[in-house]
């Protein structure tokens, strides 16, 4: 009697971990042909080339994210009736461990749906502003996606090598488009004013550059951590094409991102010679591809697309020349006293410290030197009229106007549009009973203001000051917990300079159907690693 009941109970077990394991598996299968298709697929996808971009990428979206998250919803859906069947239900949901990401992720998705049931713009906040999408449907796709990447992906090097051979294709087709090599035809038809706004099958150069800000990082990473050297050279030419598609893509924005990269990986790189040199090696390939692209551009004017004067003068100018010859003479520097074994890179941690500290008294002083400038209290021969160091409504690229508007439309609002804002995507509407009058001065009747250029500033319009903490949070919470585990898995590294660049180049950017999807699985795969390493 007592065997029987035994092997009865063995049979149990093993059925109920049979079940477990074969949900596991098959989540895992659905949610990696999920980041592949994002990652791969998605970025080539277009319909009616520009004309009609936005809304292809966003019907492409919702019917793969819809299709799989159907797929994933039936199969949890009978998993937990089956644990409910099982009487194990209530003892999983016990031992559920939910990270400070986790949380934050949830907090938005909750303030979200709140947002959108107290916003008086219901038609618009559902599905969002036409072309932008950003509404609830978005929000709520974007809380799924980190939740199923960071419960059911697992990071594998051959499919990070795939995901970012795709985007090497992208990079390649941007650096060929912007000297007129454009094999898919997505110029044709395109009046020549409009050609520097547009690159690749991404959209548009704000699009593409945040696309940009966050794959680069990642193959940047392999470049300056594996010893490898098939790996060495192949991501040594996804640097080099990397840093070519920065110089040339036009969007001021990613030089933002290009800083907080550089410094990220500066950082890193005091923990040991070989990584100080990698470093130089990374800063030695971002110098000469700058000059490359500027010897193009000098040798085929006829055929280069011309960016803005910041990218010329890196392109063009004698300081990166200056700088390249500086990087190679302090290399050449390093490794003869490294041979001599004089140095010890590690024992001189304090220079980051003093990096740090450096720019951000300089980014403060620079927002001071703006206020005083801006305000007309300093002398007349220190004043500035430079589109990013006088804060009007041309500041920025016309930014200011999107900024101030927001800023007024924020503070107007009553007590529940502090808290829980307009409504996902409802900043149009709402800016424009409050803003439109000057905005029709400024731009037409015609022209609509959909965001504010700052996606955290767009946060707090959109859903207030609940939302804007919950969705910052995640952000910060993600690269705090993140960076604790670099030495384990340096691979955080990579992802947490992607996060960061996201960040700074969002600061004057926005949520958008591409990218916007791909910072949350990146999020996701981060807090994956640390659970199943966990496991």
């Amino acid at each position: 009697m007592e065997i029987e009941m035994s092997n009865h109970l063995k049979k149990t077990v093993g059925e109920k971990k049979g079940i477990g394991q074969a949900y596991y598996k098959l989540a895992e299968e659905i949610v990696s042909a999920y980041v592949f298709l994002i990652l791969v697929i998605y970025p080539f996808y277009f319909k009616d080339k520009y004309f009609n971009i936005g809304n292809a990428k966003w019907n492409f979206f919702l019917l793969l994210t819809f299709g799989a998250g159907a797929v994933l919803a039936v199969c949890t859906i009978w998993y937990l009736a089956y644990l409910a069947r099982a009487h194990e239900l209530k003892a999983n949901i016990q031992n559920m461990r939910l990270s400070l990401p986790d949380r934050f992720v949830f907090l938005y998705f909750v303030i979200a749906v709140l947002s959108t049931l107290c916003s008086p713009y219901k038609n618009q906040v559902i599905w969002g502003t036409d072309g932008w999408h950003m509404g609830i449907i978005a929000q709520i796709c974007f809380t799924l996606i980190y939740y199923f990447v960071s419960r059911y992906w697992k990071w594998d090097k051959s499919a990070i090598a795939i995901y970012l051979a795709a985007a090497f294709g992208v990079f390649l087709l941007a650096v060929m488009m912007r000297f007129r090599i454009d094999p898919l035809k997505m110029y044709q038809d395109l009046d020549e004013q409009y050609i520097i706004n547009f690159l690749t099958t991404i959209g548009q150069t704000t699009w593409y550059s945040s696309y940009v800000v966050l794959l680069f990082p990642l193959g940047m990473f392999a470049f300056w951590y594996y010893d490898n050297k098939q790996k060495r050279i192949l991501s040594g030419i996804f640097t080099s094409i990397g840093f070519m598609t920065i110089i040339t893509q036009n969007s001021d924005s990613i030089f933002v991102a290009l800083g907080i990269m550089i410094f990220v990986l500066f950082w890193f790189s005091l923990e040991s010679n070989k990584r100080f040199k990698r470093f130089l090696e990374v800063m030695m390939v971002c110098f000469m591809s700058f000059k490359f692209m500027g010897i193009c551009q000098l040798r085929f004017p006829a055929k280069a697309v011309l960016p803005e004067d910041w990218f010329i003068f890196f392109s063009q100018g004698n300081l990166t020349w200056g700088l390249l010859a500086g990087t190679i003479i302090v290399y050449l520097c390093f490794c003869q006293i490294e041979k001599k074994k004089n140095i010890n890179i590690t024992k001189i941690k304090i220079i980051r410290v003093i990096l740090l500290v450096a720019l951000l008294v300089g980014v403060v002083l620079t927002g001071i030197y703006i206020y005083l400038n801006t305000t007309g209290k300093l002398p007349e021969n220190i004043r500035s009229n430079s589109n990013y160091l006088l804060f009007d409504e041309y500041w920025g690229n016309n930014r200011g106007l999107s900024w101030m508007a927001a800023v007024k439309s924020f503070l107007e609002g009553n007590v529940l549009r502090k808290i829980l804002g307009c409504g996902p995507d409802g900043f149009s509407l709402y800016v424009q009973n409050s803003f439109g009058e000057e905005l029709a001065r400024k731009w037409g009747q015609s022209v609509t203001l959909t965001c504010a250029h700052n996606e955290w500033l767009n946060t707090l319009v959109n859903l207030g000051v609940a939302g804007a903490a919950a969705y910052i949070g995640i952000f910060i919470s993600a690269v705090c917990r993140f960076l604790k585990r670099t030495k384990k898995h340096p691979e955080m590294i990579a992802i947490v300079s992607s996060i960061l660049c996201y960040m700074g180049h969002n600061f004057f950017c926005y949520q958008q159907i591409i990218c916007t999807p791909i910072v949350f699985i990146l999020i996701g795969a981060g807090e994956s690693i640390i659970r199943h390493d966990r496991e």
